[in-house]
């Protein structure tokens, strides 16, 4: 999963909003809006659903406003105005000017409250409406984004449940390499990154290696370990991973089937792997160290028996025991499935 539940995004309704400009000018605080474009909205704020990478720091300020605001020991609009001028007394000098939004939004869960901050950029609207009505500024921002996919810089997802934060937030930002997030911003939540570009290739991995093990009949010659080599060089020589990259890393480790079904497939559970481990949304950058080759190693017993395995240093598949009364060992091999057992010939051996 992202940060929505399922549940959650077709249950999703905005119960409040407000719209703050931040820039060098002093802050202004602003009433909450009546909530409109409802739909244009939800929309943005579900392109801002990625897996959470960071969690609150022990004291946060942001987070004790929002509970606040949850639990209505303070209105909407009184919290909302403290949070946003805290955003704007953190916001970097050298940072573009935006609009700055924050939602409330709701489900069918009574005690659920979930709160959207997104920061847009405004420019091109905020010059061709200064005199204007809150209405029709509004309106003209909305059509700036509309023109232009990529002007969300900042966001984040909360989510409160019986008056308390989950720990975890989920956030993006385009000013810095994902899933990274500028230090103001970082400061304004009080949060702290949670899980390393280590941890998230890792999950990665797993879920590559859960993905070939579902999906070996559609792998050449079944050979799920091949798989999940070729897709692991393939991301190691990326700039950036994300969704898609693992996909088509997935496919082509799958040999380029053009059976459009069998790529569906393999999107389908490659996807679908990939929010089990949270990872959904999510771009981080290849970690080399994971992602190598590990050596093969080979044992050969005085029995006869040869097995020959990838040597990594978190393997659970081969598991050596020595022996308490003598020199030998116990060898234990764990798999998923044994995709060949064959008589060997005397001149293959």
């Amino acid at each position: 999963m992202g940060f929505f539940t399922e549940s959650e995004r077709e249950q999703l309704r905005i119960e409040s909003m407000i719209l703050h400009v931040v820039s060098e000018e002093e802050f202004d605080p602003a009433p909450a809006q009546v909530v409109q474009h409802a739909s244009f909205f939800l929309s943005r704020i579900l392109d801002t659903d990625v897996a959470p990478v960071y969690q609150f720091k022990e004291v946060s300020r942001s987070r004790d406003c929002l509970q606040n605001m949850a639990l209505g020991v303070t209105p909407f609009e009184v919290g909302a105005q403290d949070l946003s001028r805290e955003f704007s007394r953190e916001h970097d000098t050298t940072t573009r000017d935006g609009a700055f939004f924050i939602f409330e939004l709701r489900t069918d869960e009574d005690d659920v409250r979930i709160y959207s901050m997104i920061k847009y950029d405004y420019r091109e609207a905020i010059e061709q409406s200064e005199n204007d009505g809150g209405e029709t500024r509004l309106r003209r921002i909305i059509n700036a984004f509309i023109d232009d996919k990529k002007a969300i810089q900042k966001a984040a997802l909360i989510r409160i449940v019986g008056g308390e934060a989950d720990e975890l937030v989920a956030t993006r930002d385009r000013t810095k390499p994902a899933p990274e997030i500028a230090d103001y911003f970082a400061k304004f939540l009080d949060v702290k990154r949670n899980s390393t570009d280590d941890d998230l290739n890792r999950r990665m991995v797993d879920a590559l290696r859960k993905t070939f093990s579902e999906c070996k009949e559609l792998l050449p010659r079944q050979d799920v370990a091949a798989a999940l080599r070729q897709a692991k060089a393939i991301l190691r020589d990326r700039q950036r991973i994300d969704e898609e990259a693992i996909v088509d890393a997935v496919i082509a480790a799958a040999g380029h089937p053009e059976n459009e079904e069998t790529q569906g497939l393999l999107r389908k559970r490659t996807l679908q792997k990939l929010r089990t481990k949270r990872l959904t949304g999510l771009e981080f950058r290849p970690d080399r160290g994971v992602l190598r080759q590990p050596p093969m190693r080979k044992i050969r017993t005085t029995e006869g028996v040869t097995v020959l395995y990838p040597d990594e240093a978190n393997a659970v598949i081969v598991r050596r025991v020595p022996n308490v009364a003598g020199p030998g060992e116990t060898i234990t091999i764990t798999t998923d499935q044994v995709v060949e057992d064959t008589v060997v010939a005397d001149r293959a051996r």
